[in-house]
């Protein structure tokens, strides 16, 4: 499709890499700046996927109606999710562009050909953020209860994202 690195987005507040450049590897997680590494990268997850989602919903032809409004209202919790997550942010003092983010995952949806195959990237995605949300939610239990508990929240809505992410692929006769 190619609709989606050719896409003009507005990644602000944050800081991308250039093209042939990889993003800082992640400092630790015991660490204020490790804790914003990956408030960082989960937001800027979040902004991508709240982009992709909209995007999908109005770039695959004949898409049915059921999908697109299915992703339209993805696309929305996304952005609830980076709100959360821009303001833990904001109350630690994190800023958003200290660090450059990677476009990798934003250029792997011009895999996706049809709505179909993004329907199961998304799927896949969805689980891995759920999956990764629990992890730190255990993590960060102990050093910073609050943003932990942002994490636990996050991948409980996931798992109601999987749930939609299925019933589009039942739409799409996946």
């Amino acid at each position: 499709m190619g609709a989606f690195s050719k896409a003009k987005i507005e990644w602000a507040p944050f800081a991308v890499c250039a093209p042939t450049e990889k993003a800082p590897y992640p400092r630790s997680l015991t660490t204020p700046e490790g804790l914003g590494d990956r408030l960082r990268f989960v937001a800027f997850a979040e902004k991508q996927a709240e982009n992709a989602f909209f995007l999908a919903a109005h770039s695959y032809p004949a898409l049915p109606e059921s999908v697109k409004n299915t992703w339209l209202e993805l696309s929305r919790e996304e952005a609830k999710h980076l709100s959360w997550l821009l303001a833990r942010m904001k109350e630690l003092g994190v800023d958003p562009a200290a660090r450059p983010q990677s476009l990798a995952l934003w250029n792997s949806f011009d895999r996706c050909s049809t709505a179909s195959e993004f329907a199961l990237f998304m799927a896949n995605a969805e689980e891995r953020g759920r999956i990764a949300g629990e992890q730190f939610y255990e993590t960060l239990l102990k050093t910073d209860s609050v943003t932990g508990e942002l994490f636990r929240k996050i991948a409980e809505e996931e798992k109601m994202h999987i749930a939609l992410a299925r019933s589009v692929m039942q739409d799409l006769g996946i």
